[in-house]
């Protein structure tokens, strides 16, 4: 004959970092990650890095109609 027992799960209790994490913490990531770029920022810094790749008729186009700095 086998004997089991069923013990209870010890499980640690959830970590509460949001409670944990102060004032000061989070304004510091907040001042250190900068500011988010605009959808306008990202696609301009995209048209300069690939400025090989757009055909130059778009280029020109971009560049008329004063969307490319």
């Amino acid at each position: 004959m086998t004997m089991t027992a069923d013990f209870p799960s010890q499980d640690p209790p959830p970590a509460r970092t949001s409670r944990n994490t102060s004032v000061w913490r989070k304004l510091l990531a907040v001042v250190t990650d900068g500011p988010t770029p605009t959808a306008e920022d990202v696609i301009t810094a995209y048209l300069h890095r690939h400025q090989n790749d757009v055909p130059p008729a778009l280029w020109i186009e971009l560049e008329r109609r004063r969307l490319i700095p």
